[in-house]
């Protein structure tokens, strides 16, 4: 089975996306290693999401580390928020009238020039397919909504943390503390990703999830 490595913005990303992969491949055993930001023994508890962030995604694209991570990972999993994609060195805004697969792929475009400029085209040519994007819009959160949520917000692009808190404390169920997300609350809340059946009955209710399923996860070999 392939091996995944987790570029990403935050450790709760990285446990919402290895759920994810080992529920598509149906393989709990799946190698999946955190690679941005490094964790610890203590992560599961205590991290905080503002360690890692969109900037330093980009930043970490651009290092030797990144090219390095090929020798040990067979995929290079990247994630990242658009919540911020209008801010300075991210400069992908959204634009009026454009679908959800036109913005993510503008942003694919953004990384797959900074990864060109940064190691060459014969790298890129090299690796191009082994770098599976995973750009959740507007933020991660937006992914779980499909576990939860049985109307239209399953689909939702925007306040998603907030929709989400919504039904899981309407359901008695632990919420998200947006000022200390714990990457334990969200291990929880995307386990049923897990399981392969629940995955595939789920992941095309919410666009940006469908795209990363049906883009990149579909072409892994």
């Amino acid at each position: 089975m392939a091996t995944f490595g987790l570029v990403a913005e935050g450790v709760t990303d990285h446990v919402v996306l290895e759920n994810i992969l080992i529920g598509y491949f149906n393989d709990p055993d799946l190698v999946v290693r955190p690679l941005q930001p490094l964790r610890d023994a203590t992560d599961t508890d205590t991290l905080s999401e503002s360690f890692g962030g969109w900037y330093n995604v980009f930043e970490y694209c651009q290092s030797s580390v990144f090219k390095e991570a090929f020798v040990q990972n067979d995929y290079l999993v990247v994630q990242i928020d658009t919540d911020c994609s209008h801010h300075k060195h991210f400069d992908i805004p959204p634009k009026n009238g454009e679908t959800i697969e036109q913005f993510i792929e503008r942003i694919v475009e953004k990384f797959d020039g900074l990864i060109l400029k940064s190691f060459g085209e014969a790298f890129f040519e090299m690796y191009q397919k082994r770098i599976l994007f995973a750009i959740s819009v507007d933020e991660i959160e937006c992914w779980l909504l499909p576990l939860y949520c049985s109307d239209k917000a399953r689909s939702s692009v925007n306040n998603c943390l907030h929709k989400l808190n919504q039904v899981l404390m309407k359901n008695k169920k632990e919420a998200i503390n947006p000022s200390r997300k714990e990457p334990r609350v969200y291990e929880k809340l995307s386990r049923d990703y897990c399981k392969h059946k629940i995955l595939k009955s789920h992941y095309a209710q919410n666009p940006s999830l469908k795209y990363f399923v049906e883009h990149y996860l579909d072409e892994v070999l």
